[in-house]
């Protein structure tokens, strides 16, 4: 009952596109025949119609077999899916088949077809232990991801350093902003790795990389309060009595522009954009938000509280989340959650003299008041008081933003910083690695087994820069292993995505999308013809999608490690959407010129195994499995790869 792939070698030329295919499976007879009378009785058939049982054609079936493992090791997934098809149409007793099969729609994030697949493949396999732990590892996986993309889903923990302004940016002492400091702070931001300050009374824009160990850039520029980008490279700032400059900084941070593009009717004190065409300023003195289209800069609405009572309602900041708009009311000392669209009141939340506010990757709402203390409160659709203290002692705390890795604070002189880090808590956390393009190298005489995928997670920035501890499994064995390489791979294809493609600049760089179906289809028509898995997908948010499309289409970017950036032409991204880009690290654009986004500064794990001296070459795929178990803190990798040396490239390294 085993398969013999001794001789694969020999037998890998006839692979269509110059790949090799590696020797054909034997399947002893009497498998065969076991397997005839177990899916026979199963389908109901009786001994009597053994004569109308389907054609078995075992050749084919096994050359098809080949053909779709070979693309499975280069994550051909669809090419893998489309073999696997023809495999069971010649045979559809192969129940290999179903194994590989399951394995492939899992890194798709297919979830429910690899469950069935999987429990197709073990009613005929009944005692295979390796398919049964693979079955309930992915209700395991299926069920964390659903309970990610629901309110309050992940308990995420939010860990807390002070530090300077030299320790946390990387400011030299010698910097004048070090001596100096800043006279009076408005508003932080942050896009990628940069950090703009508001240096409001004194007349300056403070632009920090926190990537890198240089002096700031400081941009003079008249009262700012507020910068809110617009892509990688271009963003809107405010100044306190309602100008609006256009800032741009690409390259260096010397080159750093600014343009004046209007006005606003508004002392203003933060503004938050709703999509390209749309947003919000806090117009603290006139005691309103005060809503404008882009690019004409005229104001189309004006909202306040209905429910003051009397009280001056003092908008000191503003920040949206999808199709959601938060208020922090000073003078009632309440944050308003806004619908966008209709401006109705979603939630009520009273805090004592509320200062900032920012959204968390989970679609959270955090909020830090002057008394040093910073909240967090899942907006609930109901008035609900109740808030979670996250962290306190925040002496004169002023503003905040998002990096990525969690709220970053200031103190109104930006001389002290608090800085979080995004921990997983206490429950589980799915981390996704897929395990492809395998090759051999030979190392002081010791065969190595060498394997690459990208590493994500639902907490992907906690992963970064953390060794994991793995352990690899083969042939019933624990083998020796270790990752040897933890990188940044910046090199891969960017995918931009719309209904339309004349309203932008790209034109025919825009593949054309109505729905997230669409998008799958034209990634399945890149991988069919040889194209990798795009890096970034920039998603223009009229492309729609249900709530289960959305949960499948979250599970295929973690398993391929994508990060999901969303371009908000003319809407907002609904909130589900929303959460699936930040949980990826992902971007949100709110210009239709973009010519460039950020590369995605993905984390790749190399794996190497030493391989035995004597490798047996015999096994159906469930014996060949190599099992990868890996953690980092308590996140969980686990994949699987049948591994046959024969039909494994070998890479000779120079000597």
């Amino acid at each position: 009952m085993a398969r013999d792939v001794a001789g694969a070698a020999d037998a890998r030329a006839g692979m269509t596109g110059g790949r090799a295919v590696g020797a054909r499976f034997g399947v002893a007879l009497a498998f065969v025949l076991c397997a005839l009378l177990v899916l026979s009785a199963q389908l109901g058939v009786s001994e009597a119609a053994g004569a109308g049982l389907p054609e078995v054609d075992r050749e084919a079936a096994e050359r098809s077999f080949l053909k779709a493992y070979d693309y499975f090791i280069q994550n051909r997934l669809w090419d893998s899916l489309d073999n696997l098809r023809d495999a069971l149409e010649h045979n559809v007793y192969f129940v290999d088949a179903y194994y590989m099969r399951a394995l492939a729609q899992r890194r798709l994030g297919r979830y429910t077809d690899a469950m069935k697949s999987m429990s197709e493949y073990l009613e005929v396999r009944r005692d295979d232990f390796r398919g049964r732990m693979i079955l309930d590892t992915m209700k395991l996986e299926w069920d964390i991801l659903n309970r990610t993309l629901e309110p309050e889903g992940m308990d995420a923990g939010l860990a807390f350093f002070s530090h300077n302004l030299n320790s946390f940016l990387n400011v030299p002492v010698y910097a004048p902003v070090s001596s100096r400091g800043m006279q009076g702070i408005g508003k932080i931001g942050s896009s990628g790795s940069l950090l703009f300050v508001c240096d409001t009374f004194g007349d300056k824009v403070w632009i920090f990389n926190r990537s890198q160990k240089r002096a700031p850039a400081g941009v003079p520029a008249y009262r700012p309060v507020a910068v809110v980008p617009m892509n990688a490279y271009e963003s809107l700032l405010f100044q306190k009595d309602g100008g609006v400059l256009r800032l741009r900084v690409s390259g260096e941070l010397e080159d750093a522009s600014l343009e004046p593009v209007g006005s606003v009717r508004a002392d203003a004190a933060d503004a938050a954009f709703i999509d390209s065409t749309y947003f919000a300023v806090a117009d603290r003195i006139g005691g309103r938000v005060r809503f404008y289209g882009m690019p004409s800069m005229g104001e189309t609405a004006v909202w306040h509280p209905a429910d003051a009572g009397g009280k001056l309602f003092e908008p000191v900041a503003t920040a949206s989340y999808g199709p959601l708009l938060a208020v922090a009311d000073r003078g009632n000392e309440r944050v308003y959650v806004l619908d966008s669209y209709t401006l109705s009141v979603l939630d009520r939340i009273d805090v004592e003299m509320p200062r900032d506010l920012e959204w968390g990757n989970q679609g959270e709402l955090y909020i830090v008041s002057e008394n040093g203390t910073l909240y967090s409160h899942f907006p609930s659709g109901i008035a609900s008081p109740d808030l979670k203290p996250v962290s306190a002692g925040m002496k004169d705390a002023w503003s905040m933003t998002w990096t990525g890795k969690g709220p970053v604070v200031s103190s109104v002189s930006g001389r002290s910083w608090w800085v979080s880090r995004l921990n997983p808590g206490h429950k589980e956390a799915l981390g996704a690695i897929t395990l492809h393009d395998p090759w051999i190298e030979t190392v002081d005489g010791t065969e190595m087994l060498m394997l690459r995928g990208a590493a994500s997670s639902t907490f992907h920035d906690f992963i970064r820069d953390r060794t994991p501890n793995t352990q690899v499994v083969w042939r019933g064995e624990v083998r020796p292993s270790r990752v040897t390489e933890i990188s940044s791979g910046n090199d891969g294809v960017t995918r931009f995505y719309s209904p339309t493609t004349g309203m932008t600049s790209l034109g025919d760089r825009i593949a054309r999308a109505s729905s997230i179906n669409d998008v799958m289809a034209d990634i399945a028509g890149m991988s069919r013809v040889g194209e990798p898995m795009p890096k970034v997908i920039v998603l223009d948010t009229r492309v729609t999608g249900s709530d289960g499309q959305l949960s499948l289409f979250m599970a295929f970017l973690l398993q391929q490690g994508i990060r999901l950036d969303l371009w908000a032409i003319g809407r907002p991204a609904p909130r589900m959407l929303c959460r699936i880009s930040r949980i990826t690290l992902g971007n949100t654009y709110y210009s239709r010129a973009l010519e460039v986004v950020p590369f995605n500064d993905s984390i790749e794990w190399v794996l190497s195994v030493p391989l035995p001296p004597d490798v047996d070459t015999y096994g159906y795929p469930s014996d060949t499995t190599l099992t990868l178990f890996s953690t980092v803190d308590i996140i969980r990798f686990t994949d699987w790869l049948p591994i046959w040396p024969p039909l494994i490239n070998r890479k000779q390294l120079p000597q």
